[in-house]
């Protein structure tokens, strides 16, 4: 989505409790910054913007010191808003004339929950007369959007947070194209899974934790990087992740059994995040699922960049796409 291509540019993450930049002077990550931004309550719930006043301002007052004027941005879309599925199409139609098929049949053959929205496609299998979809509401985009050109920066991505996470996975080599990953993103009140199976993204699943945000402490650790702490009872937290962990095991079955009739499945875990209870979250499913299990933490993403924490991953990820 969008235009323009400039060899420097910024990505911006929006979450409810943070704000999160990267920007990108050229394409040497030891060039790359990092900065973040603790949001108050209010002014973001799951990931879509409440308070559009109080977010111009913190743009205004923070995020344009950062990157500068003019500055080429890329945004994800909210994982809540995220619709993907599949849709027939004539199995001699080019892969360029998709979207315009889509579009000519909203309504008719392909039907979405939303009015007005914003769709991309890719064909993973050419010639089988199946593809894929992603639509998203377009006035929560566009509202960010308009946020970001009032502060004189220029949009040029709008991506899907699985979709970065799993270029950045690519990038590291850690998926390969013979096996099927299920993609845990655990942030403090959220949770993104996606299937990435065999170099195809296959399901998505987004879930919200019903949590206090205030119980969590953001301490700043140096310019603009703040760590989380959880300052009420822990127990009832890890309740609700354990909740989520059982989760991840019914999507895994419904994976296996009811789109695949038992003829694939997941193979590994990857989990990754901004969430502080990682360890203690890879612990949990290497007790109770028989599965590799494995975490894109400080250390391996240091190997890779070394000026950037794990929290950075889809960040990193969206920073990667290649932009025609």
């Amino acid at each position: 989505m969008f235009k323009k291509k400039r060899k420097s540019h910024v990505a911006i993450e929006i979450k409810d409790y943070i704000l999160r930049a990267l920007v990108a002077k050229g394409t040497d990550p030891a060039q790359w910054k990092g900065y973040e931004l603790p949001l108050p309550q209010g002014i973001v719930e799951d990931s879509v913007i409440q308070d559009e006043l109080a977010m111009f301002d913190l743009l205004k007052s923070q995020v344009a010191k950062w990157t500068g004027k003019k500055q080429s941005t890329r945004i994800f879309v909210p994982d809540v808003s995220v619709l993907f599925k599949s849709f027939e199409h004539p199995s001699d139609l080019a892969a360029k004339d998709l979207k315009g098929f889509v579009e000519m049949e909203l309504g008719q053959s392909i039907h979405l929950p939303f009015q007005q929205p914003l769709i991309d496609v890719y064909d993973p299998i050419t010639d089988d007369g199946l593809a894929m979809l992603f639509a998203v509401p377009s006035e929560e985009v566009m509202k960010t959007i308009g946020l970001l050109l009032d502060i004189s920066l220029e949009p040029q991505v709008a991506d899907i947070r699985a979709l970065s996470n799993i270029r950045l996975l690519e990038y590291m080599d850690i998926v390969k194209n013979d096996r099927t990953y299920l993609i845990a993103d655990w942030s403090l009140n959220e949770l993104s899974i996606s299937i990435f199976s065999k170099g195809q993204l296959e399901f998505l699943r987004y879930q919200a934790f019903d949590i206090n945000l205030s119980h969590w402490e953001m301490k700043e650790q140096e310019a603009f990087q703040y760590s989380f702490t959880l300052t009420d009872d822990d127990e009832d937290y890890r309740i609700i992740l354990t909740d989520q962990m059982l989760e991840m095991d019914r999507i895994m079955n419904f994976f296996s059994f009811s789109l695949h009739k038992g003829e694939k499945r997941v193979d590994e875990i990857i989990i990754l995040g901004d969430n502080p209870l990682l360890a203690i979250i890879k612990s949990f499913l290497e007790e109770n699922f028989n599965l590799p299990i494995m975490t894109i933490d400080d250390a391996l993403m240091q190997k890779h960049f070394k000026h950037f924490d794990g929290k950075f991953a889809s960040l990193i990820g969206l920073t990667l796409k290649e932009v025609k």
